[in-house]
């Protein structure tokens, strides 16, 4: 996943159903999950997707994050474009090219980064000890393959994924294959002209489903 970062709980408002965390120079408001405490050190992810961008300030809107800052650059992907921006903390949005097109974004931009409490989660460790393994139309995806999904999302290609799992590219790109055919629609889609064999990203249903998995996983019950 593109946003991760280590992040302290400064405050829980539980009147408002939000938490302040302090990330470098930033402080962002969360929604408040399970087990969440003053002072705890966490690691949280927002998608690229939740990511909403505007040249000026919104004015008041729902999302409790506005965040002002530059584009420090721009790259085109699978879904769209990825800006690459800094409000304080590195942050990616994605956006559509027509999008990034009649914003103008170019290096330098100055832009407000939009992002809802609720677009911050948690980002646990592997090794949970309640794992979510789906089941598709033609096979069930069971944990280690998911493992994988997680680590191409993080790393953008099945070749550093590998290195990240422990596990020879070989192996990894067959689990891709199962992957896609145990699901029955593709969950991973090869990009050209990445390094080390092209880069891999995980399509829209992908994503939903890696997300999905998430949240279960992170329910108090599990």
């Amino acid at each position: 996943m593109k946003n991760v970062f280590d992040a302290v709980v400064r405050s829980c408002e539980r009147r408002d159903s939000h938490a302040w965390l302090g990330i470098g120079r930033c402080r962002i408001a969360a929604r408040l999950w399970p087990g969440i405490r003053k002072g705890q050190k966490i690691a949280i992810s927002i998608r690229p997707e939740d990511v909403v961008l505007c040249l000026g300030h919104p004015g008041p809107v729902s999302a409790r994050n506005i965040l002002p800052g530059h584009v420090r650059s721009t790259t085109f992907v699978r879904d769209g474009i990825e800006a690459n921006l800094d409000v304080g903390m590195p942050l990616v949005a994605l956006l559509t090219r027509k999008s990034a097109g009649e914003l103008g974004l170019g290096r330098g931009a100055p832009i407000f980064a939009l992002f809802k409490a609720t677009a911050v989660l948690p980002a646990p460790p592997l090794g949970l000890r309640f794992r979510v393994a789906p089941m598709g139309k033609k096979g069930v995806i069971d944990p280690s393959r998911m493992d994988l999904l997680r680590a191409v999302e993080r790393e953008g290609s099945v070749w550093k994924a590998a290195k990240v799992l422990g596990i020879n590219y070989r192996t990894a790109w067959l689990w891709a294959k199962e992957i896609n055919r145990d699901w029955g629609a593709p969950l991973l889609d090869r990009l050209n002209g990445g390094k080390g064999g092209g880069g891999t990203a995980l399509t829209p249903e992908g994503r939903s489903l890696l997300l999905e998995a998430l949240e279960l996983e992170n329910r108090p019950d599990a």
